[in-house]
């Protein structure tokens, strides 16, 4: 076949088999090695017996591995019991920064602006290149050194997570440019979210101080010998009308104040989804809102396709579910495809180790092939429907960058089919074209009352006399039925004069 489509090297493949067969070699050869030196206890071949244990090992654990589905570990939180004042006094440096024009220090550059901190990202990557093409993340992991000149393990990892290297070792000019952006961003919807956060926590702080206002007084009266109980009882009247008026509003209130207190379901910037607990969400994305404002009342929220503004009571989203996009790391993405039944099973695990490598070649957009499963078998129809699942690196808060990854795997999945010739096409459907028995073409014009079928063989008729002699209703046949509809529309002849 011919691989050299889409940038891919069909090498790659070819070079994967013979990885196997060595690999298969490898362990034949060291199990006949291991079981002759077993007499032999000299150092050279003891550390060949421990060198042949661990290749067996690793060989073992990779394919056992292979065998095994993909599961994460779950989240371990870190219960904090207190909050030390070293740690808040640094979490009101780090605010003070983020408000400062150089919030990555002067040597980057400005970035007070998304433009000022593009422009800065541009620089510092000539720099770092000093002339070459791409830059190597070996020049980044020199920021992961400590005093010692040692790699600091923990900070590697960061830099990896962040930069994300392809698997060379290299790293482009947009790729850092669009990792630089992506810190940005986070780093100014933080400074949103910890602004509107100090805004609920004012109002929550509001509502507590006109409670301690309202004890106080209570006291207060209670010292100077006036009893308050005697007091809310002469206003009862009032106070029961003002009740059954408010009373409604107040409970949805109280459920809105719950909602965002307890829950806190979003955050400043967040794209979530507003549904029906009954409603099942869609695999290709739901319909998303982009949060702008929260308050004790209300949340306002715009809409991602059209940039509609909204304002929606928190009293309203309480039993509704909220699906938060920008909480949902690693989106799993659909593909689903048909091929024809009599395509072997060996060429869709062809199809399978070149998605693979297509997927390990950008590790910047997908972290993993889940599988691909055959989810329909239509022997009928002749097609067996196959779904492809694959992991993204990102979260559906960042839908546009799902998407354009989704098309270009899609349309490299396409070429793979036509390449190894597992395109299907659908049968032809036959078509009746006769008339059902005692029908008549009126009854698929739709007249269905005997005026209406009257009158319209008196238009037929009429309109055949003008071309030629006329026939009873009783007597015509369905073709000549036909032919009179089909001269409604012929064209008029041109007679000559």
């Amino acid at each position: 076949y011919n691989w050299s489509f889409r940038g891919f090297d069909g090498q790659e493949l070819a070079r994967s088999d013979n990885e196997d067969e060595d690999l298969e070699d490898t362990i034949e050869t060291n199990n006949f090695l291991l079981g002759n030196f077993g007499s032999i206890d000299t150092e050279e071949q003891v550390e060949q017996r421990n060198q042949f244990r661990t290749q067996s090992g690793i060989s073992e654990k990779f394919k056992i591995r292979q065998l095994l589905d993909s599961w994460e570990e779950p989240p371990s939180e870190n219960v904090n019991q207190g909050v030390s004042i070293q740690a808040i006094l640094q979490f009101k440096q780090s605010l003070a920064f983020m408000d400062l024009s150089f919030p990555f220090t002067s040597a980057f550059g400005l970035a007070s602006t998304r433009d000022e901190c593009i422009e800065s990202s541009q620089e510092v990557y000539r720099r770092l290149t000093a002339g070459e093409l791409t830059l190597k993340f070996e020049t980044l992991s020199n920021l992961a050194r400590d005093q010692n000149e040692k790699i600091d393990e923990v900070k590697i990892k960061d830099l990896v997570r962040v930069f994300r290297p392809d698997r060379d070792g290299k790293l482009s000019q947009i790729d850092f440019i669009r990792s630089v952006d992506a810190v940005y961003k986070e780093l100014r919807l933080l400074r949103a979210s910890i602004h509107n956060s100090g805004q609920i926590d004012n109002a929550y702080e509001l509502m507590i101080n006109c409670l301690f206002y309202f004890i106080l007084a209570c006291l207060v009266l209670a010292g100077y010998g006036i009893d308050p109980l005697s007091l809310f009882l002469s206003l009862s009247s009032i106070i029961l009308a003002f009740s059954f008026m408010i009373g409604s509003a107040s409970a949805k209130y109280f459920e809105g104040l719950m909602f965002i207190l307890g829950r806190s379901p979003y955050d400043i910037g967040d794209r979530i989804h507003i549904g029906s607990t009954d409603s099942d969400p869609s695999t290709d994305g739901s319909l998303s809102w982009f949060v702008e404002k929260v308050d004790l009342f209300s949340t306002t929220v715009r809409l991602g396709a059209t940039n509609e503004v909204a304002s929606i009571s928190n009293a309203a989203m309480a039993s509704s579910r909220i699906i938060n996009a920008a909480r949902s790391p690693k989106a799993l993405v659909y593909l689903p495809l048909k091929f024809a039944v009599d395509v072997p099973y060996s060429k869709v695990q062809i199809m399978k180790k070149v998605i693979e490598d297509f997927v390990k070649d950008r590790p910047r957009e997908w972290v993993t092939l889940i599988g691909i499963r055959a989810t329909k078998v239509e022997t009928d129809r002749g097609f067996i429907s196959y779904l492809i699942i694959v992991q993204h690196r990102e979260s559906w808060q960042n839908i546009g960058t799902i998407v354009a990854s989704k098309a270009d795997l899609f349309s490299f999945c396409l070429e793979v089919q036509k390449q190894l010739d597992m395109h299907y096409e659908a049968p032809p459907v036959p078509v009746d074209l006769k008339f059902r028995d005692g029908a008549t073409p009126s009854h698929f014009l739709g007249y269905g009352a005997e005026a209406r079928h009257s009158d319209q063989l008196d238009n037929l008729s009429a309109h055949s006399i003008s071309h030629g002699t006329r026939t009873p209703h009783h007597k015509r046949s369905h073709t000549e039925e036909i032919k009179a509809i089909s001269d409604l529309f012929a064209k008029p002849k041109n007679k000559s004069v």
